[in-house]
């Protein structure tokens, strides 16, 4: 049974762990992942990813302890989240974490490796490691520093005690906190806003953020397609209409 289901809805992608009972990863998930984050960045009809759960009550748990408690070697461990997670952060176009419940653990890592966090108000936040001996693996404490600044990453990981969804939009740990029944037509609703943005420069955008070289990825877009049809909407007062991403800087070419 596979944990992961990719939807279409036009040009968004819901991508749904479904792993019972607590959506735990072990290193098949993982792959199975990293298989849907490359058909996303290969399918040109997809423009915003949503990753979100499927059980109820739960995002995702992290690894699952089961599976990962007979891998002896913590260099492999940490290595397949970290690709994996890596693959999902570097996708040249924007992805967007559902959270629908329970984040705990490197669950938070998969979240975090999401360009934008939306919420429910039943999502709680958890990071329980140092209570069984161990830290978080899946570069969930750099991305979660980048986040929400060192004070309140302290916070979560040094006392493992359990953020709700309002405390969370605090510390920055979320853009937004919407209604239960609301959050997955909410998120949809966002990224088919930003689907109808221009491709190349969400691109480009995505590869400044990671560490790009932003005058090149300046550069790479000024005076091609999109920013013409772009600059002659704005003029025209019209609404753009945007082509498939064509190539964009060295640098940005790296994504994915």
């Amino acid at each position: 049974m596979s944990s992961f289901i990719l939807r279409r809805q036009g040009p968004v992608a819901l991508l749904v762990l479904r792993r019972p009972p607590i959506n735990a990863l072990d290193r098949e998930a993982l792959e199975e992942l990293g298989k849907a984050a490359e058909e996303v960045r290969a399918d040109r009809e997809i423009r915003v990813l949503v990753i979100t759960g499927g059980i109820d009550g739960i995002f995702c748990s992290g690894g699952d302890l089961k599976y990962w408690r007979e891998v002896h070697e913590g260099h492999e461990v940490s290595r397949v989240g970290r690709e994996v997670f890596a693959q999902v952060e570097r996708l040249p176009k924007p992805t967007i974490a559902a959270v629908n419940g329970q984040v705990i653990g490197d669950g938070l890592a998969l979240a975090l490796a999401c360009d934008l966090r939306i919420a429910s108000l039943a999502a709680t936040f958890r990071l329980p490691e140092v209570a069984y001996g161990f830290i978080p693996g899946w570069d969930l404490i750099r991305r979660l520093v980048a986040s929400t600044g060192r004070t309140n990453a302290s916070e979560l990981l040094l006392t493992g005690q359990p953020v709700k969804a309002a405390r969370a939009q605090a510390m920055g740990l979320v853009n937004e906190v919407v209604s239960s029944d609301t959050l997955i037509d909410d998120v949809v609703k966002r990224a088919r806003k930003m689907a109808d943005l221009s491709p190349a420069a969400l691109r480009a955008v995505k590869c400044a953020l990671l560490g790009g070289n932003e005058r090149l990825c300046f550069e790479a877009v000024w005076d091609q397609k999109d920013w013409r049809e772009g600059i002659d909407s704005l003029f025209s007062k019209r609404t753009p209409v945007y082509g498939p991403d064509g190539k964009g800087c060295e640098d940005c070419d790296q994504l994915g």
